[in-house]
């Protein structure tokens, strides 16, 4: 008996199973205790293990609380904390799946994250507030459930929601809100395959592990935030650092002397970007040729112009000096450029406009003093002895001179620039005089400087003229150059060079002789068309219909299109011509008389 009952009483102080309990009941009613007094045992015995089964249940929820805030203070990204709170959920509340919903920006929950799923139809599904559970936990702020939530009619349902939840053959849900400093950040479920009614305490431990969650999610955002933060820190440093760097050599690039292209290289190797320097008017000044973007205007703002071309990457800068756009920086790449680029590029952009300044002053200071000098040699009035003196003084010497170029440049200030700029890089000589510029390089001969000139594609005409040594010579080359020029003009060969020699009988008309002679053809040839179209004043245009009749070989439609004008019309100008040229103008030599005589007319009128 004592034995029985030592067994019974050890037995109770070690947490016995109930299948241990009911086995020595039995044994103590065999021994003859009385079946009230066991039966009392037996039920002390059965709370006590109760209450231990739970204390120690609790306890190890408790632990796996524990473990988890420990678990999730050491996980820094926000995918970590999802996959580590949703297997916790999993296995804390033996449920088939947990998962959890985001708060996005846009106010709509997406599930990140899913634990024990059998395939991929969750992951990514969106909801809005009060749509499927989810949504519901979401609006209310409280946790909710239901026993099988392909039966419950209370939930607001979305196809995507329910192809997912028949996938998944989901039962009875517990959803909790993730809430941090009272704004909801998400939402934990945790999820059964069968329909399933979740206890209070179920709840409680849930709402705890989203407690959790929220919080490691904050603190993950946050040093996400600080890795950024410093990421930015450490990118702005480094891009100082670059950019010291850049404007130290720049500096010492300009400093030394150095120019667009040395410029261009330099900021090519800083930023690994293809570099090109155009100037005001497109001109490529250094680097490779590349895309021409339209100048700034003054009431545009001064900012750079993003492009696409060939499937690469670029942008203009433009270059501005205190008189205005100076030009462009465009640089291409096969990556897309990014804000540190653009600043690199700018500090180029600034050193690009610092070399068109020095160089505009350099060439004012230039040609103030090369255009005195070339105005004095040019003039008849200047004494030759002191000219030569000049000229010498200024570093040029006259009998070095073997020929002059001509450009007429009354239509473009651009033209002045091109000349300015190739008297600078081959230590020639330029000066404008009214709307020509006069260029020399000591050195070449005809052939030479016409070989320098005509690939510059200039957009006025270019006289070019061989001349012996002295200052008489250059004088005299410098006036057939600047005729030639003229009639180049006049002849509307705009971007043409030529010699004197090459306009054949046009010459004739540079001397007053010849002059007078072609006026005397002209009167005698073509003088009653003239006369008609003086007379007639606006309404005159015989002269020209016959001009271009005989341009076109007499052909009446080519004629009729290229004036504009009707058949009839045409026919009708044709018998008045008749009537003053009298008949048989129209035969092959008279015919190239009266075509040459117009085209002389016309020039004369243009020489002035």
């Amino acid at each position: 008996m004592h034995t029985t009952e030592n067994r019974w009483l050890r037995l109770l102080s070690e947490a016995p199973s109930p299948d241990e309990i009911d086995a020595l009941r039995l044994a103590l009613v065999a021994e003859g205790r009385f079946a009230a007094e066991v039966e009392d045992s037996a039920a002390h015995a059965r709370e006590i293990l109760r209450r231990m089964t739970r204390q120690q249940r609790e306890s190890a929820e408790l632990a796996a609380l524990n473990d988890l805030a420990r678990r999730l203070g050491a996980l820094t990204a926000s995918s970590g904390v999802l996959r580590e709170v949703a297997a916790h959920a999993r296995r804390l509340l033996s449920v088939d799946l947990a998962y959890i919903m985001v708060l996005h920006d846009d106010r709509r929950l997406r599930i990140e994250t899913v634990d024990g799923s059998m395939g991929s139809t969750l992951r990514g599904i969106e909801l809005e507030p009060g749509e499927g559970l989810g949504g519901l936990v979401l609006l209310s702020g409280a946790p909710r459930s239901t026993t099988c939530y392909r039966e419950d009619p209370a939930l607001t349902r979305t196809p995507a929601v329910d192809g997912a939840a028949a996938a998944e053959q989901l039962g009875g849900i517990l959803g909790v809100p993730m809430i941090v400093d009272d704004e909801p950040v998400g939402v934990l479920l945790a999820a059964d395959r069968s329909p399933r009614r979740f206890t209070d305490r179920e709840v409680e431990l849930l709402a705890a592990l989203a407690a959790h969650a929220a919080v490691a999610l904050r603190n993950a955002a946050l040093i996400a935030d600080l890795r950024e933060a410093n990421l930015t820190l450490r990118r702005s440093d480094s891009l100082r650092r670059t950019e010291a760097e850049l404007r130290d050599r720049l500096t010492d690039v300009v400093v030394g002397g150095g120019g667009y292209r040395e410029v261009a290289r330099t900021i090519t190797g800083a930023t690994g970007l293809t570099v090109s320097v155009l100037d005001a008017h497109g001109t490529l000044l250094a680097g490779p040729e590349c895309v021409r973007p339209a100048p700034w205007t003054g009431d545009e703002p001064q900012t750079p112009r993003p492009f696409q071309s060939d499937g690469q990457h670029g942008v203009a800068l433009p270059v501005v000096v205190r008189g205005g756009h100076a030009g462009s920086l465009v640089a291409t790449g096969e990556r897309e450029f990014g804000d540190e680029d653009v600043r690199l590029l700018s500090i180029g952009a600034l050193t690009v406009a610092l070399v068109a300044a020095l160089e505009r002053s350099v060439l004012e200071t230039q040609l103030r003093t090369r255009g005195e000098v070339l105005t004095s040699l040019l003039s008849a009035e200047a004494d030759e002895a002191g000219v030569r003196r000049r000229a010498l003084g200024a570093g040029m010497d006259v009998d070095s001179i073997a020929a002059v170029a001509v450009v007429e440049a009354r239509d473009s200030d651009h033209t002045a620039d091109q000349i300015a700029r190739l008297a600078q890089e081959t230590s020639g000589w330029s000066a404008q005089l009214g709307d020509h510029i006069t260029f020399l390089v000591p050195g070449l001969d005809l052939a030479a400087l016409r070989a320098l000139v005509e690939p510059r594609g200039l957009s006025g005409p270019v006289g070019v003229a061989a001349c012996g040594r002295g200052v008489a010579e250059i004088r005299r080359a410098h006036r057939e150059a600047r005729q030639t020029a003229t009639m180049l003009r006049a002849l509307g060969r705009r971007g043409a060079v030529a010699e004197p020699a090459e306009l054949g009988a046009y010459r004739s008309l540079f001397t007053q002789a010849g002059t007078d002679e072609a006026r005397l053809f002209v009167r005698a040839t073509v003088g009653p068309l003239l006369d008609h179209d003086r007379e007639r004043g606006r309404g005159g245009d015989l002269a020209a219909t016959v001009a271009v009749y005989l341009a076109n070989a007499q052909h009446h439609a080519r004629t009729c299109s290229d004036l504009h004008i009707h058949a009839n019309t045409l026919y009708q100008r044709l018998n008045r011509a008749d009537d003053l040229l009298g008949e048989g103008w129209r035969g092959a030599d008279r015919a190239l008389d009266i075509q040459l005589a117009l085209r002389l007319n016309t020039l004369a009128d243009r020489l002035g």
